[in-house]
Formats: C-alpha cells, structure tokens, sequence
C-alpha cells in the first residue's frame, strides 16, 4: 500500500511574538501557533509575499479601507451575487460572504504548485480513461478490482466511451491546504462537475475595484488567459469540427445553490443557460427547444451528477436529466464536458493510490502529494488505520457529489471501539486521512484582522495535451474554532487569490480580436420555451404589484384624509376591491365581521406583509423576485439590482407593530418607483427580440385585466359612483393627471370610461394594451400568414372590435339612468377574453413536455442534490 506522510514541522511555540512595525491594518494581529500563517513569519516579521501588499493598503488606515469594503459589500448587495438562490420561497437567498483581504500567493511557488497541479489532472485523466475503457490497471495488479466494482459511481452505461479528442477529463479542480511546514497538499479532487470557477471570477471584480492601487502595485496575474482557453477548449471539442459550435451551460436550476454561478458564468462567456427540460434528444442529436423550432447543441458544459442526466438510463426520481443524453454522447453527437462518469476517480479511495497510478502512468513520481490516506479495503492498511484511529479522520470511500458530510462526521464522533467495529464490518467502505493542520490567513472582520482557516481551491483546463491552471483560485475560509472532524473543513466564507508575478502583468481581454470574423445579425432566436414563459410571467408579476401597490397607496390616502369629501365611502370600496384580489383578508370588506376585527389601520401592515395570504403584496413580490432569478442570464445588471432591491426592501420591513400607515406609504412610494425603473429599461434599453415582446405581453394583459377588475370592482357594481371614487379609479390607473390636464377638477364617467377604455393614446388604456398587444404577437415566432386568424388574433381582434365601436356617452348616459348592462357585459367580456387570450398564448408558446422517464428497471440510484 502506497500513501503520503505529512512532512510537520517540529514543536511550535505558545504564541507568536506581535510584528514590529506591520502596523495599519494588521497590527494586533495574532495567528494560531502550531500552523503556517500566511501572513507572518514564526518571527513574527510580515512574509516578503505580503510586503508590497502591506506597504499599499497600510497608508489607507482603518478608516479608508472600511469605507471601501463597505462599497464592496454594497456591489455585492446590488448584484445579487448569492450561494443559495432564490428556488426556496420562504427564506431571501444568503450574500455570498467574500473577505476583504485577498490571499497572496508567490510566483515562483504556483509555478510549482500549477505543475503538480497539471500531473495530478493527468494522471487522473488516464486513470478515467483506463477504467471506463480497457482497465489495464486492474489485469496488471495496479489497483484491486473490489474498488472499483465496489464503486458506487462505476455503471456499465459509462464503459465504452469515446469523448472527443478522447479527453476524459478536460476540466478539473483540486482543494489544497497547507501544512505547517509550508507545503501544499491536496485535500479533495473534483472530477464530476466542479464549481467555484464563476465565484472565484465575482470575487475578483470586487476586490480588484475595492483595492486598484494594490492590484496593480502587485502585479497580479489576469484570470482572462485561463477563461479564453476555456473557452477554446470546448470549442475544439464540439463534434464533427464545426466552426461554429452551439455551447450550452447545463445548470441545476434555480433551486440548487450554484445556481448564480451557473447564471454568471454563461453571460460571462457568452453561452445559453439551459435546463434539463430545454433539451431533446432526436436521432442521436441534442436539440434545445426553442420558440423558432430545435436548435442544435454541439458542447454541454453540465453541472448535474452524471447520474442525473439521463433518466433512460438512471434514475427516473431527478427531474435534471435528458432522454438519450448519455447516447448521444457516446454517438460523438454532443461533446458532454466533463464526460458522464468522470466523477469516478474524485473519490477519497483514489488518494490513497495517486503515487502508484502515477509510477505507473507516468513513470514519475507523484510532484503535488495528496493528505496521507489508507483504503481499510487492504489487510495492510486496516491494520495500521485499527490500531492508529485516533490519529485519522475516516471518512466513506466512495464519494458521491450533493451528499454533504453529515454521516461522515456522526461516524467520526462515535467512541472508538464502536468505529472500529464498523470499520471491520465493511473495511472496503472506508477511507482513513491524516489530519491536516490548516494554515491560517488573516480575514477582516468587524474592522480588524483576524485568522481563519484556510482551503484554496483552484481549476485547470486541458490544453495542449497538457493542463493550464488558473492563477489563484477559489479561497475559502473557515473558523479555527473547527472540530476537525471532516478532511475539508465546512467553508464560512471566500476570498479572492492574487498570485503577484515580478514583472507588470498584460491586460488581456476575453472579448474577440478584430481578426475574428463577425456575423452581422439582428436577432437571437435561441430562446426556450422555458424562458419565454418565465420572462412572460415575470411580466405579468411586475404589472400585478404595481396595481397592487398603486391600490393600497389610494386607500391609505383615503383612509387617513380628513379633507376629501366622500372618503370614507371611497376607502370602504376601495376595501372591497382588495378583498376581493386576495389583498388582505375577506372579512374587513364585509361590515359585520369588520367590527369584530382588529382595526384595518393595525391589520393593513401584517397582511400586505403575511406570506401566507395568498394573494398578498409580499407573496406577489417573492413570486415576482423568484420568477425573475429564474432568467437571471436575461435580465441586465441594472434591473437585478433594482429586483433585488426591491426583495431586501421586502424582508427587512418589520409588519409585526412597528409599522404604521405611513411607513407604509413611504414603502410603497419607493416599490412604485422601482417597478417603474425596471419598465422604464426594458422600454429603453431591451432590443425587441422574443425575450422583449414576451415580457412585454406579460404585462400588457396583465395592465389590462387589473385594469377590467378595477373598473368593475369600483365602478361597474356601484349604483351612483361619486366624484371621488372616480378620480380615486383614475389615480389608481396612473392618469390622473392626463384626467386633470383635459377636464381639471370635472369628474364624469364618460370621460373616466374614455380614459381608462378606448383612449389609445393613454398607455394605461384597455385600448392601448390591445393595440401593443396585436402588434407584440404579429412578431411572435412562427406567426406566418395564413386565410384565417389563429385563435389568439381573433380574440384581441374581438377585443379591439369591441373597444372601438364602443359609443362611451351613450353606454354612459344609459348606465346613469340605471340600464347598467352594455357597460357591465363589456367590462365581463373584456376580462373573459383576456384570461383566454392568456390560455391560448401558453397553449400555442408556453407548454411544455413532462418529465422523461426511466426505461429500465433497474433500481434508481441514491443520489441527493
């Protein structure tokens, strides 16, 4: 049995001595003894790594560089950048927690750390290679057959593939720690799907513009270089040389909590971000389903398990997969990166092996070491790990990616005699690791700078017939208070990783040369289904609160005036029509059971604020703000950082007795304002592709039909509506002032009726979201003309027919002297027909295929996302 020794340094002082003259922001500065620091020598000296570093941001004093990290976390805050996403409706998505101080790394040292880095991707790349094709390995004695086919990960369906290039692992990820000694040492290899690449890019925007002076001072290497021969790494891979491949990020959706990453990384190379549900497989082909018809995909660059990704194959419980993808695959129709099954060999078991795979692969001797491991399924090494168990942290064999290490470290804090007896029940399930004594890197926190644990994970690229490594990395942080029950310590928050080259660095960007030939086009058709009907609904969210909000604003302001006659008749209708849309409770609306209620000025906060209640303000906003990060990649950074303005506006506010009516107000004024932003730069600033006119007919419906139940809520089913009712019907619709500029204070229902209904020149009209709407859907996809109207021209025809022929004095007049029936039925009519109008957009661009099912079976896998 093969494994690695820690090399430790020898007994560590009780405390390290306080640096003279670091100062500024380090000074009180305290590592741990015992542990590498990456800032301070044993002496307590600054490393000449840190030296330039300190010398910049040392002059900025506490004061300046907390001013800037507060900017920092500002940027933060508005562009949403988060772990969890928005797929859990109860609770906002976490901020992604990035440290102010950057790690600092030396070139020559990553020169040497890339290099090992580099042959441990390659040996672990003809490691895959054998396993999944002739495995050598096992016939000639290298590696003992019972742990691979004792492998969770090793199915059948994996065995035979023939990626192209034959690249089996062309991305790959490593997480190192350092010894006390100094060394790095690997902790875990990523092989599946690995993540962090997108995060370790954000934390550099932030800290690169928190800290300019530095990063340039420094001369710190450019993580650009890396991304273009990411980039063109997939693109050589896509089959049949095409030169111009079609390339795809295969996300967990927004319900997992990469999936900002998955979003960030596809705008940032300019890639489609698809789901399971956007792809088909057709003749061996995969296909995204778009609203212009299929669209072939030559290049996934997929984030699910492999076991996720086919339900033809595996599992049919994970809604991820796509039918036929794994066949494809091996068809050499769609390059899958990395392959399926590559998630083989990021087991723990593989550790203890990498010296003799790499004797044997490369003939070389292993240059990056791995943490010391022993698989207990050799007589060897489960003696050595049954008489050492104190010593070792144990933890499963066979890695599956999603578990977590919740079983890992129950088994870890059970009493001895009792591991040791499970551990001899099923020695080949167990993979025993020497403790790794982390070293520290200082962190800012609460204005001064304090020690944390410290994991760098870091990323290569294939390229070559070689690896390239991406200057720094990921760098995660954790409490020194830790248990040490894990081998990767549970991260609390990230960092970015500057490696300093000696000379000034080269800007190199990842847009294209001028060299690179341009197709000229006008639009861009590869818009799912999916999407369209989440930015269609995000449309229709967007216009639902601001009636809503535009509703509540009118009420309170009725209610709380003393100066407008007929208020009180006004807030009590006004009452009824929220009731009625699910705004607060049905019961304030009915006067018997309002009495017996608590007052409507105490209730108002806690139900427009109760996620419970349905059709409340705050459930319509998580719905809006859900909505919205699921076409997080369509949406510009302006209008996320208003959306997410507006959700932190939402979970901050207190409804539970603090808030009063004018709170409320002041709140709803702003949620106003911000909704009207984001309309304002999807008028401005959006090109009318398919993304464009589907939020566009999203919200013209929906002004229509809040506009149709405002009507027949407040002024249809009343007998004799006053003045101030119709003037409060006209501020709710935004028109008052066009009303005021025409008739000044002379409030009649002609005239409200013509505003609100046939006037095409007011955008707040039922006429004008007809006529936009005819127009939207004349430049849909796939609207060829025909002899005869499909069923959704007809009905906004029908509509607009209705609207036009519509003689308002006459209807008017008649409704006054109590035949109320024209003006009623055309109001019904309208709202009917635009419900149906709605049904026949989603039944003709919005409908999707269910679930892909299992054909085999075999018993589904145990998988966790």
């Amino acid at each position: 049995m093969q494994s690695q020794q820690q090399s430790m340094a020898g007994p560590q002082p009780a405390a390290v001595p306080t640096a003279s003259g670091r100062g500024g922001l380090f000074a009180g500065y305290q590592p741990h003894a015992g542990r590498h620091d990456e800032l301070l020598l044993a002496s307590g000296e600054v490393r000449p790594t840190w030296a330039k570093f300190c010398s910049l941001i040392n002059p900025l004093a506490s004061g300046e560089f907390t001013k800037r990290w507060n900017h920092s976390q500002r940027l933060i805050y508005e562009n949403g950048i988060s772990y969890s996403a928005y797929g859990d409706l109860d609770t906002s998505a976490r901020p992604w927690d990035l440290d102010a101080l950057p790690l600092l790394l030396d070139e020559p040292e990553w020169q040497q750390v890339s290099a090992g880095i580099a042959q441990r991707a390659l040996v672990l790349q003809l490691t895959l290679a054998d396993l999944l094709g002739p495995q050598r390995l096992l016939s000639e004695g290298v590696l003992p057959p019972g742990m691979l086919f004792g492998h969770t990960g090793f199915r059948l369906p994996f065995h035979g593939q023939a990626p192209p290039n034959g690249s089996f692992l062309p991305f790959y990820a490593v997480d190192l720690g350092r010894a006390p000694d100094g060394r790095w040492w690997v902790m875990a290899d990523r092989t599946e799907a690995p993540s962090g690449m997108g995060f370790a890019l954000e934390n550099r925007v932030v800290i690169s513009r928190m800290l300019p002076e530095a990063f340039r001072g420094c001369n710190v290497e450019r993580l650009a270089p890396f991304f273009i021969k990411f980039k063109e790494k997939l693109q050589s891979l896509a089959p049949h040389e095409r030169e111009n491949p079609r390339i795809a990020v295969y996300t967990r959706g927004p319900q997992h909590e990469n999936y900002f990453e998955d979003a960030y990384l596809a705008r940032y190379l300019g890639y489609n971000l698809v789901e399971g549900d956007d792809l088909a497989v057709r003749d061996n082909t995969v296909w995204l389903k778009t609203l212009d018809g299929l669209r072939r995909i030559d290049v996934l660059l997929r984030r699910p398990n492999s076991q996720s990704c086919d339900p033809l194959e595996f599992s049919d419980e994970s809604q991820l997969g796509v039918a036929g993808l794994l066949h494809s695959a091996r068809s050499g129709e769609v390059a899958v990166v990395n392959p399926l099954g590559s998630g083989l060999v990021e087991s723990p078991v593989f550790m203890a092996f990498l010296p003799r795979l790499c004797s044997f692969l490369l003939k070389q001797d292993l240059q990056l070491p791995g943490v010391a491991s022993w698989w207990c399924g050799e007589p060897s090494s489960l003696d050595r790990v049954l008489a050492n168990l104190d010593q070792y942290v144990v933890i499963s064999a066979f890695r599956t990616r999603g578990n977590g290490h919740g079983q890992e470290r129950e088994f870890n804090q059970l009493p001895i005699e009792k591991r040791r007896e499970l551990i001899k029940a099923n020695p080949t399930k167990y993979v025993a690791q020497e403790k790794l004594q982390l070293s520290t890197t200082p962190t800012w926190e609460a204005g001064t700078a304090k020690p944390a644990h410290l994991v760098l994970r870091t990323f290569a690229i294939e390229s070559d017939n070689n690896y390239q490594v991406l200057p720094g990395g990921l760098a995660r942080t954790s409490a020194p208070t830790g248990d040490g029950l894990l081998p990767v310590p549970t991260s609390h928050g990230s960092k970015d990783a500057w490696v300093q080259c000696s000379q000034p660095v080269e800007q190199v960007s990842l847009l294209a040369t001028r060299e690179e030939p341009v197709v000229i086009r006008r639009t861009t058709a590869d818009l799912p289904s999916r999407v369209a009907d989440n930015i269609y609904w995000l449309g229709r969210y967007i216009e639902r609160i601001d009636a809503a909000a535009r509703q509540l604003r009118t009420f309170i302001l009725r209610l709380t005036s003393e100066s407008s006659v007929g208020s009180d008749t006004t807030a009590r209708l006004l009452l009824r029509s929220l009731a009625a849309q699910g705004q607060i409770e049905p019961g304030f609306a009915l006067d018997d059971i309002r009495r017996r209620l608590p007052d409507i000025e105490t209730a108002l906060p806690r139900q427009v604020f109760d996620r419970q209640q349905p059709g409340s303000l705050r459930t319509q906003v998580d719905s809006m703000v859900h909505t919205a990060s699921l076409v997080r990649d369509r949406m510009s950074t302006d209008s996320w950082r208003i959306m997410v303005h507006i959700d932190q506006t939402f979970c901050e506010s207190d409804p539970s007795g603090s808030m009063d009516l004018t709170d409320m107000l002041h709140l709803l004024n702003s949620l106003v304002a911000d909704l009207a932003a984001i309309q304002g730069l999807s008028v401005e600033s959006m090109t009318r592709s398919h993304v464009y006119r589907f939020l566009d007919l999203g919200r013209r419906l929906e002004r229509g039909l809040q506009t149709t139940e405002l009507l027949d809520s407040c002024l249809v089913e009343v007998a004799n509506p006053t003045q101030d009712l119709m003037e409060a019907v006209v501020e709710i619709a935004d028109s008052l002032m066009t009303y005021r500029a025409r008739y000044r204070a002379n409030v009649q229902l002609p005239a409200v009726i013509d505003l609100l209904v046939t006037d095409e020149s007011n955008p707040r009209s039922i006429a004008y979201q007809l006529v936009t709407l005819q127009q939207q859907v004349e430049e849909l996809p796939g609207n060829v003309r025909k002899p005869s109207y499909l069923p959704h021209e007809r009905l906004i025809l029908k509509m607009l027919h209705s609207v036009r022929m519509l003689d308002v004095v006459q209807v008017c007049e008649a409704f006054a002297m109590g035949e109320r029936q024209a003006l009623t039925e055309l109001i019904h009519s309208l709202d009917r027909d635009l419900q149906g109008l709605s049904r026949e957009l989603s039944l003709r661009y919005l409908v999707h295929a269910g679930p892909s099912r299992r054909m085999s079976t075999t018993a589904p896998a145990d998988e966790s996302e």
